[in-house]
């Protein structure tokens, strides 16, 4: 028998232990990653790739993240530091920048994904208006912890 059907076999009890663990396994390791949920780093943890640079900040104890995020100089909004906020659960994590400012820049972006070693993998959405049309561009970035 199969671990999988070994486990569908299992009373609830021993299920729900076991997914209780797995959860706290990968929690764990996560959390060696983030910093403190008290907000008390000593440093913010830093996320750079060619074009941009996401910090975080804060991490609460429900997961909730705070930071900074600024693209590159060459690209839309950049140059300027935008607040983030966010979630952070498990190797998961989740994020939000409204950019908004008086040299007209409106966009709005969202990121997705995972934390795998050392290294931050996303898929995103970025909604902006140009020209007074509404635009949505999708794509995916990798950035490494500094």
């Amino acid at each position: 028998m199969n671990f999988r059907a070994a486990l569908a076999a299992a009373p609830f009890a021993t299920r729900m232990k076991e997914n209780s663990m797995r959860l706290h396994i990968g929690l764990c390791a996560v959390l060696a990653m983030l910093p403190t949920a008290s907000g008390a780093e000593t440093a913010p943890m830093v996320w750079t790739n060619d074009h941009a640079r996401f910090v975080i900040q804060s991490v609460a104890p429900d997961g909730r993240l705070t930071g900074t995020y600024e693209n590159g100089s060459g690209f839309l909004c950049g140059g300027v530091t935008y607040p983030v906020t966010g979630w952070i659960d498990g190797d998961r994590i989740s994020y939000t920048v409204l950019r908004k400012d008086p040299r007209g820049c409106g966009a709005m972006q969202t990121w997705t994904g995972f934390i795998n070693a050392g290294e931050l993998v996303v898929q995103y959405l970025d909604v902006f208006s140009k020209a007074g049309e509404n635009s949505i561009v999708s794509g995916s970035d990798r950035y490494r912890r500094q």
